[in-house]
This record gives C-alpha cells, structure tokens and sequence, in this order.
C-alpha cells in the first residue's frame, strides 16, 4: 500500500481485487485492448439503467397520486361541436367531461360574436355530475362566434380550457317583446371563476414553485459543473479522462443535471398551465411552455441539450480529441446558454440577453472547474498532472470571475436598480451580491496561495492536496448557496420588470381604507363591450385577507344588462388577474360601477364603489340619461369617478383617472 493516489481496480481475470497507487498504473494499463469495448459496453448499458431508474423513481409517486385526482378532467363532447355550423342560436350550450365533477369545481364559459360578448345563463351541474349546461337566455346574432369554456379547481386553478368556434347562419325569430322600461337588479349578478393568483403573489396554494425552484437548482448546479470541468480537462488536464474517479464524478452530474431538468420542465408546465404535475409528465403539455416566450423554449432546449450531454460524459476524453472537440464543448455549452436566457424582460432586454449567456458561462467556468478541483484533482496526492490541473484551473478562473461580476452588476442595474432595498427580489438579490463577494475574497485569497506554493512544484503531496481541498472546497459550498439564491431570484419578479403590460389597462382604480390598513388597485381594459383583462393588486396588508369580492354593477336602464361578481382568492398580499380570453364579459356600453370589498385582521372593508366608461368596439358612449351619446378615442382614458359608500363614513377611497 503506497502512499499515492488509490482506486479499487478488477485484474485481467475479473476474480480478484487489490488496491492500487494511482502514481504507478491508470485504466488503460490496467484492462488489456481486447477487453475495453465489451467492458464499456456493458457499462454502458448499466448507466443508462440507472438513469431510467432514477428518472421512475423521482417521477412515478408523483404520476401515481396525480392519477387518482379530479385535476385531469378532460372534455369529451361539446355542443355547439368546435367548427359547427348552425341554423339559428343554439338554447344551451352542454359540455361533457370525462370524470365525476368534484363539488369544490367552478365552471365559466364566455361566448362571443363578431366581437361582442354575449349574455349567457349560470352553468347548471348535470345529473351525472360530468357534465354542464349553460343555457343561453338571449339568441346569438347571426355570425361567427368565439365560445371560451374553464373548468377550475378549489383554488381557482384551471383543470381544463378551450377556445372553439361556431359559425350562426341565421337571426333568430323574435317570439316576444321585452320591455324597453326593464332593468337589471345589480344584486342579481353573474358569479364568474376566481381569478388567477399571479407570479407576484406570495401565495401559491397547489403551485408547483417548489418543484420547479428545485428542478431548476439541480439543473443548473450539475450542467454548470459538468461543462466548467470539460473546459478544465480541455484546457489544462487532458490526463483526467484515464481517471476512473473522474468519469465517474463527470457521470454522476450528469445525471443530476437530468432528473433535475426533468423535474424542471414538468413543473414549469405545472405552474404556467395550471395542470397538475401528473399531466404535465406528458411531453406533448411541454409545448405549452412557448407561451412563457424565450424562457419556456429555453426550458425545452435546456433538457434536448442535457440529454445529448451524455454523449461527452460516456467518453470525457471527446473534448480532448481534435475529431470531436467542437461538438464535446458546442453541446453542454449550448445547455449552459439555456440557463443564461432564464431572464429575457426588463430595460435594455436585447443587453441583458448577452449580460445573461455571459454570466452564465463565466459562472460555470469558475463554478464547475472548482468542483472537478475539490473534489477529483485533489482527491488525493499524485503526480505531475495535478499539478497542471490546479494551476491551470487558476489561470482560466480569475478572467471567469472578472466576467461573472461586470455581468452580475449590469443584470441587477437593469433588473433591481434603486428597488433592492424594497423589494423581495432585490433583498434577495442583496444577500446574493454578499455571497459572491464572500466567495470572490477567498477565492483570490487561494489562487494568490496556489502561486506561492505550486511555483515550482512536481507532484501533489499530501499536506498540499489536503491544504487546498479544505480551501477550494470552502470556495464550492459558498458557490452552492450563491445557486441557491439564484434560483430563488428567478421564481421572485424583479422592481424594474413590469410583469403585466399596463398599457393594456385603460382604466387603474387604487381604493384605500386607512381603519382596515387595506390597499387595493383594480385595473381593466380596454375598457370596451366585450371581454377584458382584469388585473386586482393588493399591496397591504401583507396578510390576514379573506372575502375580497370585485363587483361589476351595469348601467341602469339599459335593457339586458347583466352585472358580474369576480371574487378574488388572494388571501395574502400580491396579485391576481385574468387575461382577456377569459376576461370581464361588459355585454352594454355606458357608465359602469365597480364595487369592491374585503376583510382584514382589523375589520371589514365596506363596499367602496367607482363608476367608469365601457365603451362600444367603435369607441361611442351610451349617456344613460338620455341626453347626449360621446365618442371616445380608442385607447383614451375614460374619467372615473369614486363614491364611497356613505354607511360607513370612516372609509376613505383616494380617486384617480383612469
């Protein structure tokens, strides 16, 4: 037994075993020519075992208990049929799903034709608890027609939805006269699907956000450390790959680096569809992701080029082979680019795109040569080639950290400026900035002590392989937090990312009430007849929230006017939408009212009322009173005037045009 680098090794027989110095022998001495592609073979298939067994074991107690959940109704038949045709307006509309309806699911369905939203009736739960009807009190007009259908859970969330088309041929005959007189009692409103709790909330009740903090962690980490030790076997140890300790630790991050964006993707799809995570496991709901823009394809190219990775890993010694170097680092470091277009919004994006690739590389360079440092190279004593390799490694790492902290500086000027104190991602984003300066000091302070001590050294004694894996591996763990906290920021919205377009909102109502502490800004637009988006933020207070109801009064005397109620199921500060395929359905113009309420920890929040302009699709204003009939500009703010419920005289509402 020497002293020099060990590893348990098979003799030419495979019946034996012995330990052996690495100083003295390596792989290729070890197993004799003939042998190696039977043995590699057979490794091979070993490994890709593994991988599959691990992936099942991670995924399938999740599949199992999502299979026994009313989250994966699906729809089965629908009347009108998806591109039907039809004689005349159809009295109900029927949807038949596939499972029992749970009691705790809501249903909303929302026509309209040649732009204008259309009256329908409440949804009316069918004997077999699998199906709806919605009847449909006032005949669709002659035309094509846009018919948008939710089914939700408990929580508001969406278990299914679509979007079809039917085409009316015909008016329907007039049967009766309705009285010009007639109006609509506010009270008897529509009750509408909870809203969407959005990305700024701090609460996600049966989100995937921890599976996908988690999945993108574990990609991240093993894809960085997986290309930054490429790059230093590439660049200064070309020995590394005859190491068995080195394949192995290339493979087992690797594999890492694949469940977890495995993980990463299914709960990406989960979050941002609203499926459960045993749909989301389908690759076919993995498209979906598209409609995050460049994150969600960078999610779906990160796992292609994570999976083609495994390519190099089987074989390190590819990136040292001139005939397949270019593609042994073109693949992982195209993964890597992946991770860097997490973060495509925010001021001067088209900079922040290449801020985001750099710092990305520049990270896994440091990070991921640190790693194979720490934990291979100075595994134990050896000969020469360590020597090289920590050497090396320090020479391409201190240009990787100078790239890592000018990008690190332009994202948060671009992304936190002056929020970094008032925001939880810049707070975040505070502790992140100490971590790396942390973690710049000693990693300097132990480059500066690898040039005085390995100045003129020949092989890797034991005091030294020991003195700088305590150093180097002191560097790595705070590299782990500093991950950590990244992927922390990317589930947090930035101060200066808007992450819902305002100009879309035409008209933005704040409502105050100084006794119950609560603040709350109700948004909508365009402001028109048909459906619109609806945006609810409520700032504080920070907790204690329940019963938040946003009432949609119509104008009186206008005939079939039909008031909405949208409850909000925020019970935290944070904020909730619904986006316009699924919006307000305004079946009049004229002057609306908005009428909210809420409780606090300190009280109730009585109803605070602001009375707004729903326009026509040509932009003209129906004078309730019969006076005048105004045009307004398309996109023009219309005044909104607030009135505060006089029964409760402490409320105080603040006003303000739209």
């Amino acid at each position: 037994m020497g002293c020099g680098r060990r590893d348990l090794v098979m003799d030419v027989e495979g019946t034996t075993s012995a330990w052996l110095p690495w100083s003295a022998v390596n792989v290729r001495t070890l197993v004799p020519t003939a042998m190696r592609p039977r043995r590699r073979r057979v490794a091979l298939v070993r490994f890709v075992l593994a991988v599959v067994a691990a992936v099942l074991a991670v995924l399938a107690p999740v599949g199992s208990a999502a299979a026994q959940s009313d989250e994966v109704n699906s729809l089965i038949s629908q009347v009108p049929a998806d591109g039907a045709t039809l004689a005349t307006s159809p009295a109900e509309l029927v949807f038949e799903f596939s499972r029992t309806i749970s009691s705790s699911n809501t249903f909303a369905a929302n026509v309209g034709c040649d732009t204008q939203a259309q009256t329908l009736g409440e949804p009316v739960l069918g004997d077999n608890d699998q199906s709806f009807t919605v009847p449909v009190p006032t005949p669709f007009p002659k035309g094509s027609c846009v018919l948008t259908w939710t089914l939700s859970d408990g929580d508001g969330l969406a278990i299914a939805t679509a979007t079809t088309t039917f085409v009316v041929q015909n008016e329907a005959a007039e049967t009766e006269t309705t009285d010009p007189t007639a109006t609509v009692d506010p009270a008897a409103a529509v009750t509408i699907a909870p809203v969407v709790i959005g990305e700024t909330s701090t609460t996600q009740e049966g989100s995937a956000g921890g599976a996908v903090w988690l999945g993108r962690l574990m990609s991240t980490l093993g894809m960085m450390v997986v290309f930054g030790a490429l790059v230093l076997i590439g660049v200064g140890w070309p020995e590394g790959p005859e190491y068995v300790i080195t394949v192995r630790f290339l493979r087992s991050t690797w594999l890492l680096s694949l469940v977890g964006s495995l993980i990463f993707v299914v709960a990406l799809t989960s979050d941002s569809t609203g499926r459960s995570l045993g749909a989301s496991m389908s690759p076919s709901a993995w498209f979906d992701l598209a409609d995050l823009g460049a994150p969600g394809y960078a999610a779906i190219a990160r796992l292609v080029l994570v999976v083609a990775t495994g390519w190099v890993v089987v074989r390190p010694e590819r990136v040292i082979d001139p005939t397949t170097q270019l593609g042994a680092f073109g693949v992982p470091a195209l993964a890597v680019v992946m991770i860097g277009l997490s973060r495509t919004t925010g001021d001067y994006a088209f900079i922040g795109v290449f801020a985001g690739i750099g710092h990305a590389l520049s990270v896994a360079v440091w990070f991921g040569g640190l790693t194979l440092v720490a934990r291979v190279v100075l595994a134990g004593p050896g000969e020469e080639d360590l020597v090289h390799a920590v050497r090396a490694y320090s020479r391409i790492s201190v240009p990787a950290m100078l790239v890592v902290a000018v990008t690190g500086v332009i994202q948060v000027f671009r992304l936190v400026g002056t929020d970094i104190f008032t925001s939880t991602h810049g707070r975040v984003m505070l502790l992140k900035t100490l971590l790396v300066v942390a973690m710049l000091f000693v990693a300097l302070t132990v480059r500066q002590m690898v040039a005085a001590r390995l100045d003129r050294a020949s092989e890797m004694t034991i005091p030294l392989a020991n003195r700088f894996r305590r150093a180097f591996t002191a560097e790595a763990a705070i590299g782990v937090v500093v991950m950590a906290s990244s992927a922390w920021l990317l589930a947090l919205e930035p101060g200066k990312v808007e992450p819902f377009e305002r100009a879309d909102y035409v008209v933005v109502q704040p409502f105050v009430d100084a006794p119950t502490g609560f603040d709350i800004t109700v948004s909508i637009g365009p402001s028109q007849v048909g459906l619109n988006a609806l945006l609810v933020e409520i700032e504080k207070p920070q907790d204690g929230i329940s019963n938040v109801l946003v009432e949609f009064l119509p104008p009186e005397g206008v005939t079939g006017a039909i008031g909405i109620q949208q409850p909000i199921p925020l019970v935290t500060a944070g904020t909730a939408y619904r986006e316009v395929v699924n919006g307000i359905p305004f079946n009049v113009p004229g002057v609306w009212t908005m009428r909210v309420s809420g409780q606090t920890a300190t009280g109730i929040f009585s109803p605070a009322t602001a009375q707004f302009t729903v326009t026509a699709a040509d932009g003209t204003v129906i004078d309730t009173t019969g006076s005048t009939t105004t045009t307004v500009a398309p996109g023009a703010s219309p005044q909104v005037t607030v009135i505060v419920d006089p029964a409760d005289t402490a409320t105080t509402t603040t006003a303000a045009a739209g």
